[in-house]
């Protein structure tokens, strides 16, 4: 199934309508913060946001069967999974989602849409974001005390698109610390990381995994004004005390997304 929604102020002559960020929804604390966020990047960049909320079809199979079970979210007691209620679940959670999505993309005045559909939500996601400007996620998913949710997980190590994953109520803030492993990707990273902190002037700094001659050749291939702060990581060790460290934003290479693990603040993969 599919249903859409699109309404708001129309977007200034210089932005494409092409040019969008995705914001995947689910019921999830993190949803409306990740939300929030894509709203006021999405302002700051005069690009189109869009929602959209996936109806689990692995869910729906599992309903079917005679062991289905589910378990509260703030409860963690066991219940029987049933079709009907799933499906009406769906649809109320959808409707909140569109009434939250239309306030905050209305206080914000950003060309927004909503989009429901069904299927596996790593794939949908995936697909609706093919050429996104940026994909935002919630860290957490309906799984009470998981630390990174399962989906988000996927979608990084998949995604074509940079995609970040949202962690807190806050939108999204500087510094920014990127992870450079002399990759492709690694320039990618750097490069979006410039043009995010350039919006509000945070500070920037990269951790190179490299020698100290690479990153020469790093800072002279990528040229920021007022130059890059590149710092050689000696170990991994020494790498992962930084990112646990950090308070602001973390951007990773796509061959680095596992490293998200080790850190609770907002991460954005460059692929």
């Amino acid at each position: 199934m599919s249903d859409e929604i699109q309404v708001a102020a129309a977007p200034p002559d210089d932005a494409p309508s092409t040019d969008y960020i995705l914001v995947a929804l689910d019921a999830s604390p993190l949803s409306r913060a990740a939300l929030t966020s894509a709203a006021e990047l999405a302002a700051a960049l005069h690009v189109e946001l869009r929602g959209l909320f996936v109806e689990d079809e692995g869910l729906i199979h599992l309903a079917g069967l005679p062991f289905g079970m589910e378990f509260g979210s703030f409860s963690a007691r066991p219940r029987r999974l049933e079709a009907n209620t799933l499906e009406r679940e769906f649809r109320v959670q959808a409707a909140g989602l569109r009434k939250i999505m239309a306030d905050v993309a209305g206080q914000r005045r950003v060309t927004w849409s909503f989009q429901v559909v069904r299927g596996r939500v790593t794939d949908q996601v995936l697909a609706a974001s093919a050429e996104a400007r940026l994909l935002y996620l919630g860290r957490v998913g309906r799984t009470p005390g998981k630390r990174l949710g399962s989906t988000a997980r996927a979608v990084a190590l998949r995604t074509q698109r940079p995609v970040l994953i949202q962690a807190g109520g806050q939108p999204l803030h500087g510094p920014f610390l990127v992870v450079h492993t002399d990759s492709l990707a690694s320039d990618n990273a750097v490069a979006l990381a410039v043009d995010l902190s350039g919006k509000d002037g945070s500070p920037l700094t990269v951790l190179y995994t490299g020698d100290a001659e690479g990153a020469a050749a790093l800072g002279e291939r990528l040229p920021r004004p007022g130059g890059l702060d590149i710092r050689c990581m000696d170990s991994p060790q020494e790498l992962l005390a930084e990112l646990h460290l950090a308070d602001g934003a973390v951007v990773l290479p796509a061959d680095a997304a596992h490293l998200m693990e080790f850190t609770s603040v907002s991460v954005i993969v460059a692929p």
